[in-house]
């Protein structure tokens, strides 16, 4: 039977993130952080800051319906928190100077565009 490799960590991430959204305001961080948003940034800045736990299943056992629970002490679970409130800044810190960076022409058309921040 062939093996899939699964990060358990990152269910506890994704977990701890949705409890902590929860607590910041719908606009602009619920927002940005939809799942359609930056939650895949900052999933990725958490987890690359932290160990990772992985096991083996077999490739027929479907995830959700393999319960394995990361146990993470306190003091890793606040790190991990302390991680997230870090991200949400950082990540969207880092979203505002990349999508703000925009060309704008000065005068007419015959000028040549300049970059704003």
């Amino acid at each position: 039977m062939e093996k899939v490799l699964v990060n358990l960590t990152l269910a506890v991430v994704t977990e701890e993130i949705e409890n902590i959204l929860e607590t910041y305001p719908q606009y602009p961080y619920q927002q940005a952080f939809s799942p359609s948003g930056l939650r895949q940034d900052l999933i990725a800045y958490v987890l690359s800051r932290i160990p990772n736990t992985y096991t083996a299943i077999e490739s027929s056992e479907s995830v959700p319906n393999k319960k394995v629970q990361v146990r993470c002490s306190s003091e890793q679970l606040l790190h991990i928190e302390n991680l997230i409130h870090t991200g949400i800044r950082d990540v969207l810190h880092s979203y505002h100077h990349q999508d703000y960076c925009v060309p704008q022409t000065v005068g007419s058309g015959a000028k040549p565009a300049k970059w704003f921040r």
